[in-house]
């Protein structure tokens, strides 16, 4: 069961509508949210806002030594209000402390009339990677999702029940999860996705883009939460922590996340999530999801 959206991704940015302004002293991202970062239930959560968070958390390091290049190697963001469907986010970074080598960035995203959405922190190092493509200055996207906002999932399905019909293709994965090439493989006490790689991942060095592998990580932390939901309950990804190990290849290759509850609590519960290039380490994930929706 596939939904399409009205926008050929050609990049993060375009797929994810985030804009980036001039450089300055200052930097702001802007994101113009729509049906097609929504996921199976039609909400946005948590893998719609990592690619802002990433590239915004990363631009004041850059910006103090342009000659080098770096990259995150950990993003922490936490969440509490959902942004509406189609609401136009803002977000600023502020470079807290750095040596040459590492920085730590505060992060804070918030949606129309102020509102704060997401705060947190990203961890910046220096590399000496080549850079592929050194535009900073990436215009908004127009309004063109008009893309399909699911229904949420029948109340009488436990989230078990849920998670499984989206294995088997009876239900739908959601918008979001179909552009990251998602598919769920296997349903048990765990979860286990395939992610297949696209050449539109890349960052300006040639690699999957951090904000992207953040979005997969998420996304099955997200499911991960889905399969403990009860009948007639829900869930929201309120906190996400992840560390980028090593960059994935984006030439069509599939990436494997396997999740699974570290905690499962009434109210909060935990999630652990490992990407892999089949045995190789990518990248890890911990979130925290509320249950008393």
């Amino acid at each position: 069961m596939t939904f399409s959206t009205s926008v050929e991704a050609t990049d993060p940015f375009t797929l994810f509508a985030i804009g980036r302004g001039p450089d300055g002293a200052d930097p702001e991202m802007t994101q113009r949210l729509g049906a097609r970062l929504t996921d199976h239930r039609g909400v946005i959560e948590v893998p719609a806002l990592t690619v802002l968070f990433d590239d915004i958390g990363g631009l004041p390091f850059f910006f103090a030594d342009t000659g080098a290049s770096s990259m995150q190697s950990r993003l922490s963001m936490s969440m509490l209000h959902r942004p509406a469907v189609d609401e136009v986010l803002s977000a600023r970074a502020d470079l807290r402390m750095m040596d040459p080598a590492y920085g730590t960035t505060s992060v804070t995203i918030t949606g129309e009339r102020g509102r704060t959405l997401c705060v947190g922190t990203a961890r910046n190092v220096r590399v000496g990677r080549a850079v592929t493509d050194g535009d900073l200055e990436i215009p908004l996207p127009e309004a063109v999702d008009g893309g399909l906002v699911l229904p949420r999932p029948d109340s009488s399905l436990s989230g078990g029940e849920v998670v499984t019909g989206i294995m088997r293709g009876e239900l739908p994965i959601g918008p979001i999860a179909e552009a990251l090439g998602a598919s769920i493989v296997r349903v048990d006490d765990s979860l286990s996705m395939t992610y297949a790689t696209a050449p539109w991942m890349a960052n300006i060095m040639g690699t999957m883009h951090g904000g992207v592998i953040a979005a997969m990580l998420a996304q099955s932390c997200s499911l991960a939460a889905q399969q403990q939901v009860r009948a007639g309950g829900d869930y929201q990804v309120i906190d996400f922590t992840c560390e980028f190990l090593r960059s994935p290849a984006v030439d069509g290759r599939s990436v494997r996340v396997e999740a699974a509850p570290v905690k499962l609590g009434r109210r909060l519960s935990i999630v652990d999530a490992r990407m892999y290039d089949g045995d190789q380490l990518l990248g890890r994930a911990t979130a925290d999801a509320r249950f008393d929706l």
